[in-house]
């Protein structure tokens, strides 16, 4: 009787084994296997290399259109400043310094289309990297402005804040890069010389989400704020959520304009105050990728860490913030031709200039 099972060889059996059946591998396959397995490998490791090189382009590439401005001679600063440009090394990424406008805008239009609105805060920031600082300049909404109209294509003088809108995709009158932010841009480099080469823009939905994402702030009003019947803020210190402090930010009914450009003052600092908290900055990437759709800006993600970098390094007295008296400027009406009627403007001559360049440069 046959030893074996289900045909198998029986081990005892004095029948020789048939050489291919010892484990003795077939060379062509071996070597197919090792062309397949280093194939794999290959392509891995080319997946690998582009997958990084993507990263890093990403990581650099602006979050939205980047500024185009016309090339204008540097202007001169004043002299009593005794300053000039940063000579030192940056301690943070490897530009020396930075001209950041900021804008909020008069709008809560959900998602990131921002076809229309007003400029209704303004803001020239210089941040310094050689030597870790701040400087926050405030620019009235209803400064009488001339426009490039060659670039912007309406009839001027208007106000400040016009020359957002005119730019907006919705409105469309703005030849170059960046919409309303390069309308602006451009607009603030016509008339004061200064060129912003970063932008950010918040709309009013925006900056109550981020407020909220950071656990509201913490501010210490002089004196009350009386809004009454629609709110009131009594002075000290006090929390507020993003609905509450954009209601602060706004409130101008009984007050003039300077006014609330202080409260936005107080505000902004606020936020960056809020910012400096370790436990907020951990958050920070999540709060990010929450928001990045409901923002503008032209910074990318390496910048936007390169400037948290100079944040945890800004001593107290480093974040200056400036806003102009009525001293350097003047309460008055004109006809602004774009809304074909006479509009209550701020004028302004070279006392303004000479403060705005002394605050940016201030040490």
């Amino acid at each position: 009787m046959n030893s074996g099972i289900d045909g198998k060889r029986n081990m005892n059996s004095n029948q020789p084994f048939d050489k291919k059946s010892t484990g003795k591998k077939n060379p062509k396959i071996s070597r197919l296997i090792k062309i397949f397995i280093l194939g794999v490998l290959t392509f891995c490791m080319i997946s690998l290399v582009v997958l990084i090189i993507w990263a890093g382009i990403v990581w650099r590439v602006p979050m939205a259109e980047t500024l185009h401005l016309p090339v204008i001679p540097a202007f001169q600063i004043p002299n009593i400043l005794g300053l000039s440009t940063p000579s030192k090394q940056p301690v943070c990424g490897n530009e020396p310094e930075w001209f950041v406008m900021l804008v909020g805008l008069d709008s809560r239009e959900s998602g990131s289309e921002y076809l229309y609105g007003l400029a209704d805060v303004i803001r020239i920031i210089r941040v310094d990297f050689t030597e870790p600082s701040v400087n926050v300049v405030s620019l009235p909404r209803a400064l009488l402005v001339n426009i490039p109209e060659d670039r912007i294509l309406v009839t001027g003088p208007m106000l400040l804040n016009q020359a957002y809108f005119f730019g907006t995709r919705g409105m469309g009158y703005y030849t170059g890069t960046g919409y309303g932010a390069g309308s602006l841009a451009e607009t603030i480099q016509y008339n004061f010389g200064i060129t912003a080469n970063h932008y950010l823009v918040v709309n009013f939905q925006a900056f109550v989400m981020f407020i909220d994402a950071i656990g509201g702030i913490d501010v210490d009003l002089p004196t009350y704020v009386d809004d009454r019947p629609n709110s009131y803020f009594p002075p000290g210190k006090q929390h507020l959520n993003g609905e509450e402090a954009l209601t602060l930010a706004r409130i101008r009914k009984k007050y003039s304009d300077l006014i609330r450009i202080n409260d936005q003052s107080l505000i902004i600092n606020a936020i960056v105050q809020r910012l400096k908290d370790p436990a907020i900055l951990t958050k920070l990437p999540a709060i990010y990728a929450s928001l990045k759709d409901s923002v503008i800006t032209d910074v990318s993600p390496a910048q936007l860490e390169t400037a948290l970098c100079l944040l945890n390094k800004l001593g107290e007295n480093n974040l200056k913030f400036y806003d102009p008296g009525w001293d350097l400027i003047t309460d008055d009406w004109e006809y602004i031709p774009t809304m074909k009627n006479d509009m209550e403007i701020l004028r302004w001559d070279q006392k303004l200039l000479d403060w705005m360049y002394l605050s940016l440069w201030s040490k």
